[in-house]
């Protein structure tokens, strides 16, 4: 009896484990659904993140996936946001 409770325990402390392991952050679940081609998903993640906290990087993930949908609207929209929060993320002007 007493091996069947040590080995259950065994059991599902390697699972938990395993499942603590496998949880990724919003961020990367946002990649991971870009990279899928699920942008729509994708992009509602990264705002739901960018109104916890305003960041270049994620506004232009966002505008990068609005570009790769072709809603230059949209993309433009947070290109622009990404750029007034560092200057960095500036457009590239032709000559």
């Amino acid at each position: 009896m007493k091996k069947i409770v040590v080995t259950f325990l065994i059991i599902v402390f390697t699972l938990s484990l395993s499942l603590a392991w496998a949880q990724k952050t919003p961020i990367e679940q946002a990649y991971s659904l870009y990279f899928q081609g699920k942008m729509d998903e994708a992009i509602s993640i990264m705002k739901d993140e960018a109104g916890k906290k305003p960041d270049p990087k994620t506004y232009y993930f966002i505008g990068y996936a609005y570009y790769k949908m072709k809603k230059m609207d949209e993309a433009k929209e947070y290109f622009d946001k990404a750029y007034q929060l560092e200057s960095f993320y500036a457009p590239i002007v032709p000559k």
